[in-house]
């Protein structure tokens, strides 16, 4: 564990995060950290916080907010903003899978960016881009073409992120923090 994480798990506790929700925030937040932790153009960001934000990234699928008609990335955003932690509401906004369809909620920053791909890659566990399209689209089913769709997009912001790391995705598994 981290301290980044350490401090995640908190958040996890205060929002009662099911063990399903936590164990995939705990994969998308590693991801997140270790590709920030070595990016060629992370001095420029506040790794930190694209960190946090990968592990708090879906905080508004929290039970405790469950009944508001907001999609859950909006609901996190707000969270986010709410407990102080501005430099995680924009890459929380803007992760969702469907985001990139639209340019007012695309991933702009390299932090959203990163934050994006951290969620396109980690499912229960770490897994492709095409992979965690199609185990969204199983449990989505009356989605399932616009999730299809969405693939070529988070495949490009894949290999945008990627471009600036010392290894592939293909080897992100093996590069996790622990």
């Amino acid at each position: 564990m981290t301290k980044i994480s350490t401090n995640a798990e908190q958040y996890f506790e205060r929002y009662a995060y099911p063990d399903w929700l936590r164990t995939h925030s705990l994969v998308v937040g590693r991801i997140a950290e270790t590709i920030v932790g070595v990016h060629r153009k992370a001095g420029s960001l506040d790794a930190a916080a694209v960190a946090l934000a990968g592990y708090l990234h879906d905080i508004g699928k929290s039970p405790l907010l469950a009944g508001d008609a907001r999609q859950h990335n909006e609901l996190s955003a707000l969270v986010l903003a709410a407990e102080g932690l501005g430099g995680c509401v924009e890459p929380s906004r803007r992760h969702a899978v469907y985001s990139v369809r639209d340019p007012a909620t695309a991933p702009r920053t390299l932090a959203d960016k990163i934050v994006y791909v951290a969620d396109r890659r980690g499912g229960l566990r770490v897994q492709s881009v095409e992979e965690r399209a199609r185990d969204q689209a199983s449990r989505h089913p009356r989605y399932a073409e616009e999730i299809a769709r969405d693939i070529p997009l988070a495949l490009a912001l894949e290999r945008e992120v990627f471009a600036d790391l010392p290894f592939a995705a293909n080897e992100l598994e093996a590069r996790l923090i622990s």
